[in-house]
């Protein structure tokens, strides 16, 4: 067996055995490249201890040659691969002679050639542990032709498979190769790496820079545009395109994806003086870099404009977008400027927008119009629950959409949630340690709920808002249609006219549709409670209007209900009587069916929380005293404790900080 002796010092060698993943196999890859392959296919194998056990290069170009392998091995570089230098097949030749093979010891700890050319098969051998010698086999004959790389004992479980997305950094460093040549292609891990496809366009450009001693070094800027999302990256490569290092190219290109590949002769300097590691802290390489970024930027503002104008007309053709004609009022032009930016952001960002259907995409520009019209904060949470919808979500809205409009669906949701927003606000109120103490109940209290009486039930209307039993009486004899009785004055059982907070009215749907239900509603101050004399006072009323004939009408329900924030013990024994449902403190039946109740807030916020539970549920809101503060600050400030109004100030602060 005959043994090849390195003629380079250990350092060099172990310089290149310490290559990032991304290096070695690129080496290799070029190596069959420059070998006029036509197929590199690049696969591995598991190991008995390990998911990585064997990697394995294999290319079907024209193999090394028995009689040139001394040559091949025995010493980095070659006059063949110098610059400008061509295969047989008419490629640019890349890299320098020798390095691919040492760069694949960073990955395993052996590395077997296995040579198929001029009808001579035969292996080179090495192994980490002794890289000045390698090893060549005897040599068979052969009908095949190309090169095996075969790295065995790999050093660790690198992440390099195809499902690692792998296969996009070698797309990345080949992809000028793959988009220009037809007779070349890659199969990473089973796959075949597609650039030809994915790529848009290569735009070049010259590129120069003055450095600091007055010269000038030059470059080529490729700049690559994807069809699809990638990393975006600036690769600096040497003469040939042979990428060297990778950087962020650092500039704001809205909506692109790129690779952009910088080449220089300088940077081939650099590589010959081994520097090439430092390019990043070179003045000049630095100086020719932003060069480069200005290039890149300026390329990218024409095709965004080209883009935006041409993006525009789409949706006008497809008579989606949502203004028409010219305007010269300055005003409307602003809009449309900023209309023009959100929308044009919106399709680079959003690849659901991009695959909605038409009538989706014309609904969401129809309502970015809306949101930029309205001067309103929300865009930002209205873009990303819309576009963020599921696909099956989507579909629910636009059947949704079908069924009723938009701003009956928008009315709906606000609607629950400004609810719970108010039963959180009216425990601050009636809760709260200050608060309650300084509620006011005609003034404050009285005045709120006049205009949330659905916290009584869904179904009831007010009828009448502090006001006397004779006024109950009137409203009651004009919603059953008698006018043959004349409303006299109205008194309580101690000779009193008596003063209502609240009185509702719902009518039961039923065949007759002459089913009426009354409540009225006495409204106690939170620091008050619910005592005997309240019960006492409350009853009075119902008796009123039990022993009133002008009230007696089948198929009318009168209830009456004291509320505060709880009871004292006697009440409490009124209103937890046996066999009557808790609160229910007297009940008459005859002439007409009259009931009296007595309940805590706590009691009636609990009800109208569990008639809203399945809508809460369903639009996922859960109501915070942040939002019941907010809701607070829309009403008469006067109606407010001295101690909301503070707590309002204190979140108006926290909000403009």
């Amino acid at each position: 067996m005959q043994e090849i002796e390195i003629e380079v010092e250990n350092d060099h060698i172990e310089r290149l055995t310490t290559a990032k993943p991304i290096l070695a196999l690129s080496e290799l890859i070029w190596n069959g490249y420059d070998a006029d392959a036509r197929t590199v296919r690049v696969e591995f194998e598991e190991g008995e201890l390990t998911k990585l056990g064997l990697i394995r290069i294999q290319d079907d170009g024209d193999g090394i040659p028995i009689e040139e392998a001394d040559g091949y091995f025995k010493s980095l570089g070659g006059s063949w691969k110098k610059k400008g230098a061509k295969t047989k097949g008419g490629r640019f030749i890349h890299g320098e002679k020798g390095q691919g093979r040492f760069k694949a010891f960073s990955l395993g700890e052996n590395v077997t050639w296995i040579s198929s050319a001029k009808g001579k098969r035969f292996s080179i051998t090495g192994q980490i542990s002794n890289l000045k010698t390698f090893k060549i086999s005897e040599v068979l004959s052969t009908t095949s032709k190309g090169c095996t790389v075969e790295i065995s004992d790999v050093q660790k479980d690198f992440r390099i498979r195809g499902a690692d997305g792998f296969g996009d950094q070698i797309r990345d460093v080949f992809a000028l190769q793959l988009y220009e040549d037809p007779n070349f292609e890659i199969v990473y891990d089973d796959e075949i790496i597609d650039a030809r496809e994915a790529i848009r366009s290569v735009t070049p450009y010259p590129i120069s820079a003055t450095i600091a001693d007055g010269s000038e070094i030059n470059a080529t800027l490729e700049i690559v545009e994807w069809k699809r999302k990638i990393e975006r990256k600036l690769l600096l490569c040497l003469p040939g395109r042979f990428n060297f290092h990778s950087m962020s190219p650092g500039i704001q290109a809205r909506g692109f994806d790129f690779t952009a590949y910088l080449t220089a002769d300088f940077f081939q300097e650099m590589a010959n003086e081994n520097r090439e590691s430092l390019v990043e802290l070179d003045p000049s390489a630095i100086t020719l870099i932003e060069a480069a970024k200005a290039k890149l930027r300026a390329h990218f503002r024409q095709k965004e404009s080209e883009r935006s104008r041409s993006k525009i007309q789409e949706w006008k053709d497809a008579k989606i977008y949502p203004y028409e004609g010219v305007t010269s009022n300055p005003i409307q032009r602003n809009e449309r400027q900023v209309f023009d930016v959100v929308a044009l952001n919106l399709a680079d960002y959003s690849n659901d927008f991009e695959k909605a259907p038409p009538k989706q995409q014309k609904f969401i520009l129809q309502l970015i119009k809306a949101t930029i019209e309205t001067g309103t904060s929300t865009l930002p949470t209205i873009l990303e629950k819309v576009i963020d919808l599921p696909k099956a979500k989507q579909d629910e809205l636009a059947e949704l959409l079908r069924k009723t409009t938009l701003t009956a669906v928008i009315n709906a949701a606000k609607a629950v949630t400004d609810r719970l927003d108010f039963l959180k606000a009216l425990q601050i109120l009636i809760f709260d340690a200050k608060s309650k103490k300084q509620l006011l109940e005609r003034s404050q209290l009285h005045r709120i709920l006049a205009q949330e009486t659905w916290i009584f039930g869904e179904e009831f209307n007010l009828l009448n808002d502090d006001e006397d039993l004779t006024s109950v009486l009137r409203s009651h004899l004009k919603i059953l249609g008698r006018t043959d009785l004349s409303p006299e004055p109205v008194f309580d059982t101690d000779g009193n006219a008596g003063i209502v907070d609240l009185m509702l009215s719902r009518r039961v749907p039923t065949a007759t549709d002459h089913e009426r239900k009354h409540l009225v509603v006495e409204l106690k101050r939170p620091s008050q409670p619910i005592n005997e004399e309240v019960l006492l006072q409350i009853k009075k009323y119902a008796k009123a209007v039990a022993s009133d004939d002008r009230f007696v009408e089948s198929g009318v329900v009168w209830d009456f209900l004291a509320v505060s924030n709880g009871f004292t013990a006697d009440a409490e024994m009124d209103a937890r009587q046996t066999g009557k449902p808790r609160g229910l403190v007297a009940e008459y039946d005859e002439p007409t069916k009259i009931r009296v109740w007595a309940k805590t807030w706590g009691q009636i916020i609990q009800e109208a929380e569990g008639r809203l539970t399945f809508y809460r549920r369903r639009l996922e809101y859960q109501a915070n005293d942040a939002e019941a503060l907010k809701y607070l600050r829309t009403i008469n400030a006067s109606y407010l404790s001295d101690e909301v109004k503070a707590k309002i100030e204190a979140l108006e602060k926290e909000e403009s900080a």
